[in-house]
């Protein structure tokens, strides 16, 4: 009897032992499952996370639904981590974003290979406290008198002409072939001219700023838009409208794309956005944000930023940097006056405050020679007065204070040998 008890027992044990074997086959199964599943998930994230770094604008739940990633982070937490999911009721809040990461910071330079000729101003000249008062084509340089009118002046013979003579304020002159454009300040009209005078005519309204290249005038309205006006057709394209409270600052263009600054009055920082012309939806930014002045007076000419950074103790150096780098080059140190620099070629002209006197300067961005090109003595602001390039010429402009002096480049005395428009004309 004991030994009959004694086989069962053993056969017991047997068949136990069968079933745990079994058992532990199975789970091993479903350990390698799991195993092979986390793996999946592994490569499958690793996929996403490149992706995300060559396209910022690449979206993950494009892909993959937000319930499903749910899903699996849960069966991960619970059947591989056995971790329990406990849900709260507590409410998160998340802290707005105040800076944006850069998504458009580089492209081919061949996006900056302009034609010169096709220019209608240099940028910095738009942007200055010239306020775009002087520009020049072919032979003759242009300039604005405010509440006289416009004037073509001819450097060989230091003569002038008057093209349109009322009490008009005009800005930002663009000069391209038979025709040139303006800002009237009073109406705030784009109008139109040609170049040997006459009538002019109203292009648009609402106009505070233009830029011209080629067939395009790059605008800022005063109702906030960025846009641009063909030439040939005269039609308006809105491209952007920024949030009230905000100003908008032009920056440049490359031959795809506008570049413009928004700044918030508020909460004192800039944006950087820039804008496909043929598709307004593909907005981008291509600098962070930068607030408490660290960044001034940004302009983008000929594919090279040109910008004042503030310093540890609190001066402005003029910093170039090339589009889609990261090196600076450091052009000028402890700037006197913060206000657009007129880039042409190699050569970088700028105004600086010295003692008394207020300076347009020449600075040689490859040999790095400074000189001094024409000055005056004490003006009643000297923050309102900015440097313009005409070709052959040097000015300093200031439209209220009646301030409009000239030089030479090409003359080695032009600081002490310089012209001024008094009296309805220019004299020595």
């Amino acid at each position: 009897m004991d030994r009959l008890d004694n086989t069962m027992d053993e056969k017991e044990r047997a068949k136990q032992r069968k079933k745990r074997k079994r058992a532990n086959r199975r789970k091993q199964a479903g350990k390698n499952f799991l195993i092979f599943i986390s793996i999946l998930i592994i490569a499958v994230a690793a996929y996403l996370i490149t992706m995300k770094a060559f396209d910022p604008e690449f979206k993950i739940a494009s892909l993959v639904p937000e319930e499903k990633v749910q899903q699996v982070v849960a069966f991960v937490k619970e059947d591989i981590l056995k971790q329990t999911t406990t849900t709260t009721t507590t409410q998160t809040t998340t802290k707005p974003t105040t800076t944006k990461p850069k998504n458009y910071d580089y492209t081919s330079f061949d996006e900056f290979a302009f034609d010169t000729s096709l220019q209608g101003n240099q940028v910095g000249n738009l942007l200055n406290k010239s306020n775009g008062m002087v520009t020049y084509s072919s032979n003759y340089i242009y300039y604005s008198i405010a509440g006289e009118g416009l004037y073509r002046f001819e450097p060989n013979s230091e003569t002038y002409t008057p093209l349109v003579v009322n009490n008009y304020h005009f800005t930002c002159l663009n000069v391209l072939a038979d025709y040139i454009y303006m800002v009237d300040t009073d109406s705030h009209k784009l109008k139109k001219a040609q170049i040997i005078g006459g009538d002019m005519v109203n292009v648009a309204d609402n106009i505070d700023f233009i830029y011209l290249y080629n067939d395009k005038l790059y605008y800022i309205g005063t109702d906030n838009t960025v846009g641009y006006i063909t030439t040939d057709t005269m039609e308006k394209t809105v491209l952007y409208q920024a949030e009230s409270g905000k100003k908008v600052k032009f920056a440049g263009i490359s031959l795809s794309r506008i570049f413009f600054t928004t700044y918030d009055e508020v909460s004192k920082y800039y944006e950087y956005i820039t804008v496909d012309l043929k598709n307004k939806s593909d907005r981008r930014y291509f600098m962070q944000d930068s607030k408490n002045d660290e960044v001034l007076n940004l302009q983008l000419e000929c594919g090279y930023f040109y910008y004042y950074k503030k310093q540890s103790d609190s001066t402005y150096d003029l910093y170039r940097q090339k589009f889609g780098s990261e090196k600076t080059v450091t052009l000028l140190e402890d700037c006197s006056i913060k206000d657009y620099p007129v880039v042409y070629a190699n050569r970088l002209y700028y105004t600086a405050i010295d003692g008394k006197t207020i300076q347009a300067r020449e600075y040689n961005m490859n040999s790095k020679d400074d000189k001094l090109m024409v000055y005056t003595f004490e003006p009643d602001d000297m923050n309102a007065i900015g440097v313009g390039y005409g070709y052959q010429y040097v000015f300093l402009f200031g439209s209220s204070q009646k301030l409009y002096k000239g030089g030479c480049i090409y003359t080695s005395a032009s600081k002490e040998n310089t012209i001024s428009f008094k009296n309805g004309k220019w004299q020595y």
